[in-house]
C-alpha cells in the first residue's frame, strides 16, 4: 500500500485544542451513580465496587476499600523495545498521580524494559507503603493479566512477604473508553486533513495518514 493524501470533509475544522476540554466536560459531566448501575447490568464487577464518598462506611472494614495514604499503586504496561512508548508510561503515571492524589504510584512493565514489577514493589515498600495495589495498564483480560502479571507480582512479593499485595482489573469496558476512542479518531482525521499537527502519541512517526 502506497500513502496519500486525501482532504476530508466529514469533519470542520475544530481546532485541536477543543478537542481535550470536551472530554474534560463528558468525564466531569457523567453521573457515577448512572456508570455503576449500568456496571450491574453489563457485568462490570470493577464498577460496581466503587464506593460513593458521599455515602459513608457503609460495611465494616470499608476503609479498606479506599486507597489511603499507606498503599501504593504499581501501574503496570506489557513494556516495549521503543523507548518512546516506555516513557508515556511515566508520562501516564504523572497524570494519574496529580488526577487522583495518591501519594505511592510507581510505573512498571511486564516485560522488555525497566523498571519492573519488582523494582516497582521494591521501590513502593521503600516509601513506606503498607499494601501494593498493582493496575494493569492493559485492556483486555488476556493470558498477561490472568497470568504473567501475577505471576511476577507474587515473585517481587517474596521479598516483602509483610506487605499484602492485590492485581487488580484490566481496563476491560468502561463508558468513558468510548470518548476517548472517539477523541483519538477525530484528532486523526484532523491531522491527516492537515488541520492539526501530529499528537504526541504519533509524533514522528509518520504513521497517522490515509492507505490506498
Amino acid at each position: 500500500m502506497h500513502p496519500v493524501s486525501v482532504p476530508l470533509q466529514p469533519f470542520t475544522a475544530t481546532p485541536a485544542s477543543l478537542l481535550i476540554p470536551r472530554s474534560t466536560a463528558v468525564r466531569n459531566s457523567i453521573d457515577f451513580g448512572e456508570l455503576r448501575r449500568a456496571g450491574r447490568s453489563s457485568g462490570n464487577l470493577a464498577m460496581n465496587s466503587i464506593q460513593n464518598p458521599s455515602r459513608g462506611s457503609e460495611t465494616p472494614g470499608s476503609e479498606d476499600f479506599n486507597v489511603g495514604d499507606k498503599d501504593a499503586v504499581v501501574i503496570v504496561d506489557h513494556g516495549s523495545r521503543r523507548q518512546e512508548s516506555n516513557l508515556m508510561l511515566n508520562d501516564f503515571v504523572e497524570m494519574f498521580r496529580a488526577r487522583t492524589g495518591y501519594k505511592i504510584v510507581e510505573p512498571a512493565h511486564m516485560e522488555l524494559a525497566e523498571p519492573t514489577i519488582k523494582d516497582a514493589f521494591g521501590k513502593c515498600v521503600q516509601q513506606g507503603a503498607s499494601r501494593v495495589i498493582v493496575s494493569p495498564y492493559f485492556l483486555s483480560p488476556g493470558r498477561h493479566w490472568k497470568q504473567d502479571i501475577p505471576t511476577l507480582a507474587a515473585e517481587a512479593s517474596k521479598e516483602h512477604s509483610n506487605i499484602p499485595y492485590i492485581v487488580t482489573a484490566p481496563l476491560g469496558l468502561h463508558e468513558l473508553m468510548v470518548d476517548i476512542m472517539n477523541d483519538r479518531i477525530k484528532y486523526c482525521l484532523l491531522q491527516v486533513a492537515g488541520d492539526v499537527d501530529e499528537c504526541t502519541v504519533c509524533a514522528g512517526t509518520g504513521k497517522c495518514r490515509l492507505y490506498s
